[in-house]
């Protein structure tokens, strides 16, 4: 089962935790912002990036020293995907004022950001957030530098939440959980209605093998965040593993009802349902999911599974040799 940092129809996007609220770190205007600068951020503003990019790039060749002009050219920059343009920009915006908390968050989140279009060029965040459970984060050669980053954010302010959550992620990319774990309680504990925070913790205690702990950070995410269907996928799972099965069938079937045509919803009910011993919908579950998804290979053994348990033999073992075909890389 994989893991997805997602939560739909909470006015909450990941896109946002990326660079923090860009908005927000823009910062204050000051007496010595030219015309070029103030119609840059103008058009940023207005998500107007190319008109945007072009005053900042201005602003920047009129005034090299101003440390907020490079920062919001390093941005706009960003947004348009032209990273090594943004990293140049929001590097010399820190050389100017190493001491300013959003500058070094910026060039954390930044990198953040290009490591996740490496990983999947385009892909919408859901996809982002899967992948990233999946496989592990390639490495760019910036992973010290994305670090020292977001470290330095949080030095410099200690409420910077989303600078936290980024060190924690990071961390935890380098299984480094004890210091994950410091970042993602400490943003708990300032917030406890940080959005994705228990979540995140219910990811890491499972990892990190405190399934009771886990269990409950998940039962947390759930009581704030009732439309948080994923969270209610993973407690299912958890739930049905330590053979509570009535209350995780709860979960999965609030899950079903925000997500119904999902495969891995449609394979947990499976095996809640096969260890309910309701096995005609435990099949019925187990062929949505593969409906949904061809290439979900455990649903193929589990099909294989239940109808063995029916006394279809011959069905049984068609879908067993697709499991195997599957699984050995063929095509079904």
């Amino acid at each position: 089962m994989t893991t997805l940092f997602l939560r739909q129809n909470t006015g909450f996007s990941f896109a946002a935790l990326v660079v923090g609220g860009l908005l927000c770190l823009v910062g204050m205007l000051h007496a010595s912002d030219t015309p070029s600068y103030l119609e840059a951020r103008k058009k940023f503003e207005a998500e107007e990036y190319l008109l945007a990019m072009l005053a900042a790039q201005k602003a920047v060749e009129e005034n090299p020293e101003q440390a907020n002009h490079r920062h919001l050219y390093g941005l706009v920059l960003m947004e348009l995907k032209q990273f090594n343009d943004s990293k140049v920009q929001l590097r010399k915006a820190v050389a100017l004022e190493p001491d300013n908390a959003k500058f070094q968050y910026s060039l954390g989140a930044t990198l953040v950001q290009e490591k996740k279009e490496r990983l999947a060029p385009g892909s919408s965040d859901e996809r982002l957030l899967l992948l990233w459970r999946i496989f592990p984060v390639p490495v760019v050669g910036t992973e010290d530098e994305t670090l020292e980053a977001l470290k330095r954010a949080v030095e410099l302010d200690p409420n910077h939440l989303e600078a936290r959550l980024h060190l924690g992620r990071n961390y935890y990319e380098q299984s480094r959980y004890d210091l994950a774990l410091q970042q993602f309680r400490a943003i708990a504990e300032k917030d406890p209605n940080y959005p994705w925070i228990h979540y995140h913790l219910s990811v890491l205690l499972g990892d990190m093998g405190a399934v009771q702990d886990a269990l409950q950070a998940l039962e947390k995410e759930v009581e704030q965040y009732p439309d948080h269907w994923y969270a209610r996928l993973e407690l299912g799972e958890l739930l049905e593993k330590t053979g509570r099965l009535q209350s995780a069938l709860g979960h999965l079937l609030q899950a079903e009802r925000e997500r119904s045509a999902n495969a891995d919803v449609q394979y947990a009910l499976a095996k809640v349902y096969r260890g309910l011993g309701e096995r005609e919908k435990a099949l019925a579950s187990a062929l949505e999911c593969i409906e949904l998804d061809p290439g979900f290979i455990d649903a193929h053994y589990l099909v294989g599974q239940l109808y063995r348990e029916s006394g279809q033999p011959e069905r049984s073992r068609t879908a067993i040799e697709r499991f195997e075909r599957l699984r050995r890389g063929g095509r079904l």
